[in-house]
């Protein structure tokens, strides 16, 4: 029948719980399975890394395995068994010597088996599975009982005579918890293999951040720092992100992540200055900016080319004073070229210095350029101090 005796149950002449019924109530403790009545696979978490299996020396043929406590569950009846390693073990795996020609692959495995499945034995063992040496080597097949689980594979090198940690690939099941516990996971591959149920939570060991299940996605709770905006698989409304990259913070607005704030404490800008004569005639001529005068955050400076770094709004303004006097003047500011003017500003002679400037959104990757024009020969020049001095500012105020 469906329903299974209780924890603790008896009569007056005996007790009325089999061995998996007894497994069955332990489950019930831990994180779940495949289905409702099962339990995760997997070693708990505890100090050091339990189950860690690694060279016995750096001249020997031997492994270790760490101790570990963890759950197998049955795959002949039901329930889980709980099983523990509770002092380092040492396999010899080269008790069996290394082909001298091609390579082959061991396994090391943590199995229970069970008289009452047929099983030659009931015990719990961690023991090493050989396979055979192969031009095109592969994982041994494993005998006796079915419930195990692969704690690493070693890859012993034709004609090796000792094992280093770099022949052991480490293959262990994943962590489990109790009920309800913050369950450690690796990776995201990892995290979408988890029988998950609403409300439950894991801690991504790659990101080092907490998720939960809403019973549809897993979800970023709160703040949290990220390399990339990708990295948060199903944003929620308001969720807040600061890239790690720029300090830059986000919000998803339910359709897109939308630029918030600079979190990182520098202020985007930059200040330049032209320090040489740089002639100009009766069409746009490009100018370049040799002297920094403040180094510049969120945006940069290559060939006359300036480049936004930092998305939002900028206040950019241009000031220059020319060597003749008597002759049409321009400061113009442009984006992709002299023909996508942001500002421009002109004196019809009279006068040596002109000024333009302008506020604009601009996107990362937008590209800012300087103009010089006259309408005869003439140069843009550095003046004196105390007046004014030819050169560019870029001011960020905000997103």
């Amino acid at each position: 029948m469906p329903e299974r005796n209780s924890w603790a149950v008896g009569s007056d002449t005996a007790p009325l719980i089999t061995t998996e019924d007894a497994r069955l109530a332990v489950s019930a403790l831990l994180i779940p399975g495949p289905s409702g009545v099962t339990a995760r696979d997997g070693i708990r978490p505890g100090p050091a890394t339990p189950g860690r299996v690694h060279a016995a020396g750096t001249a020997s043929g031997s492994i270790v395995v760490e101790p570990f406590q963890g759950s197998i569950r049955a795959s002949r009846g039901i329930g889980s068994y709980l099983v523990s390693l509770d002092s380092p073990k040492t396999l010899d795996v080269l008790a069996v010597p290394a082909d001298p020609a091609n390579d082959r692959h061991d396994l090391v495995i943590a199995q229970q088996s069970d008289e009452f499945y047929l099983d030659t034995a009931t015990k719990f063992e961690v023991r090493l599975v050989r396979g055979t040496a192969s031009a095109t080597p592969g994982d041994p097949v494993v005998d006796g009982s079915r419930d195990w689980f692969t704690l690493a594979r070693v890859r012993v090198a034709a004609g090796a005579d000792k094992i280093t940690d770099a022949m052991i690939d480490p293959l262990p099941p994943g962590w489990t918890v109790a009920l309800g516990g913050l369950l450690p996971v690796g990776s995201l591959t990892e995290r979408n293999a988890v029988a998950a149920y609403a409300g439950q939570e894991v801690y991504r060991l790659d990101k080092g951040w907490t998720e939960v299940y809403d019973g549809a996605a897993w979800r970023v709770r709160g703040q949290v720092t990220a390399a990339a905006l990708a990295d948060i698989t199903n944003p929620y409304p308001g969720q807040l992100v600061v890239l790690a990259s720029t300090g830059g913070l986000y919000r998803w607005n339910g359709e897109k992540w939308l630029y918030a704030a600079l979190m990182s404490g520098a202020t985007p800008g930059g200040d330049w200055t032209i320090t040489t004569n740089q002639p100009t005639s009766n069409a746009p001529t490009l100018l370049t900016f040799p002297q920094v005068n403040r180094p510049p955050v969120g945006i940069t400076l290559a060939g006359g080319v300036f480049t936004i770094g930092e998305p939002g709004w900028w206040d950019l303004s241009l000031n220059l004073r020319y060597t003749i006097v008597s002759t049409d003047k321009y400061a113009m500011i442009g984006g992709s070229s002299a023909g996508n003017l942001f500002a421009k500003d002109s004196v019809a002679g009279g006068g040596n210095n002109i000024s333009a400037s302008t506020s604009r959104w601009l996107d990362k990757g937008a590209q800012v350029r300087c103009y010089g024009y006259s309408g005869a020969p003439s140069a843009v020049t550095k003046e004196s101090a105390g007046d004014l001095i030819s050169g560019f500012t870029a001011v960020w105020r905000g997103p």
